[in-house]
């Protein structure tokens, strides 16, 4: 077939054409994605924020709910399949050895701004091993709720209390050490020796001051502390009477002990009808309750978008919000910007000055372990099944480090 030199011209120049607009139009860039997974009964407190980030920076962000009770464990499984999550938020702090461990975290890298404007506490709860795996989003600590009638003045020491003025919820077969830790702390107790690099898993309450803590719990018994077991709308109602004076509780028992129960119809107000308190010293030392913090982990997926989970993560941190936890569900906001306009409700404000020197549960890998053994040993000194307080303390400090040692 003859070709025309005309049809070679128009082939060459359609080509030339072509090479320029391909050179010419720039590729349009596929929008940043983030997987975020977030315990379900939370996931509306974090849509707000999520969505008012992910708009204004221009990326993509799936928000999934999982049931809190599980995510922990597929987050382990999913992360290293390369099918979890870029970050994990909603998660209690004490899940930061045990993931970490697991290789399911990356350490954060945030501005120091960004670390000064969080409580230095809450901080410290992410930290393990001495890196930062996670920042916090909001704080929970517990502290003395008293009757005003029952008792006008806060008590400057359990010396003053009396038997069967204090209640504590505790079980008969698992004691609760999460609410007798400001009591053991103030003997000079702490559960395990810490650095500035955070917990260590070297016991701290297995040495003469544990033992004295052991032996004030078997003395003192239920009938100082109140009977072990009592139902939940007891306690409301009791506190509530005044036919106790006291209860170490948290904020989560505010909305019960304001509003009552089906066996205590009456309202309750802050500061008229109850007041909250710092914990007294029971052994002579500062009585120190355990922080709890939530907040956000960047995982170690192999597809992690680092830079936009990091920036994400430091937004919900911020005081915006922090500021959306305190109006949504009453958090006490970890950030201390957002902590100024909480304090405007006298409960949060109560709260937050009652654990201004509160420490952050201890977040080490064995740690469901020694919440069993510690608790059933304070079970069994406090509802007088120990005929040898100082041996049966012994040995749970024994059996716990034997357990972190496995």
């Amino acid at each position: 077939m003859k070709i025309r030199k005309s049809s070679i011209a128009a082939a060459v120049a359609t080509l030339a054409v072509g090479s320029m607009l391909a050179v010419s139009t720039p590729a349009i860039a596929a929008t940043p994605t983030l997987l975020v997974w977030v315990d379900s009964a939370r996931k509306t407190t974090f849509a707000g924020p999520v969505a008012d980030w992910a708009k204004d920076n221009g990326v993509t962000v799936t928000l999934t709910g999982k049931d809190f009770g599980a995510v922990r464990d597929q987050a382990k499984t999913a992360v290293p399949a390369g099918t979890g999550p870029d970050l994990l938020i909603g998660a209690a702090h004490d899940w930061t050895g045990n993931l970490a461990a697991a290789g399911v975290l990356r350490p954060v890298s945030v501005s120091v701004a960004t670390s000064s404007a969080l409580a230095s506490n809450a901080m410290q709860a992410f930290l393990f091993g001495g890196k930062q795996y996670g920042l916090p989003f909001y704080t929970e600590n517990i502290a003395l709720v008293r009757n005003l009638k029952a008792a006008p003045k806060a008590p400057t020491s359990a010396a003053t209390i009396k038997n069967g003025e204090l209640q504590i919820g505790y079980s008969a077969t698992g004691g609760d050490p999460y609410h007798f830790y400001p009591v053991q702390s103030s003997f000079g107790a702490p559960v395990f020796e810490s650095t500035n690099k955070g917990w260590t898993s070297t016991l701290g309450m297995d040495g003469t001051a544990g033992v004295t803590f052991a032996k004030y719990l078997a003395t003192k018994g239920e009938k100082f502390f109140a009977k072990a077991g009592k139902g939940w709308d007891d306690l409301v109602c009791d506190i509530k009477s005044g036919k106790v004076k006291y209860w170490i509780t948290g904020p989560w028992a505010i909305s019960a002990i304001e509003g009552g129960n089906s066996k205590c119809t009456a309202k309750s107000v802050i500061n008229k009808d109850f007041a909250i308190s710092a914990i007294p010293s029971f052994g002579g030392k500062t009585a120190q309750q355990f922080m709890g913090a939530k907040g956000g982990f960047i995982t170690n997926s192999p597809s992690t978008d680092v830079v936009n989970a990091t920036q994400l993560l430091t937004y919900l941190a911020g005081k915006a919000a922090g500021i959306n936890y305190f109006n949504l569900d009453s958090f006490t906001p970890a950030n201390k910007e957002a902590l100024v306009v909480a304090n405007n409700d006298p409960v949060i404000k109560a709260f937050a000055a009652a654990g201004a020197k509160a420490v952050p549960m201890p977040n080490i890998v064995a740690m469901d372990s020694v919440w069993d053994k510690w608790g059933k040993t304070e079970a069994k000194l406090l509802t007088g099944k120990s005929t040898d307080p100082a041996a049966d303390w012994k040995a749970m400090s024994a059996a716990i480090t034997a357990t972190i040692k496995g």
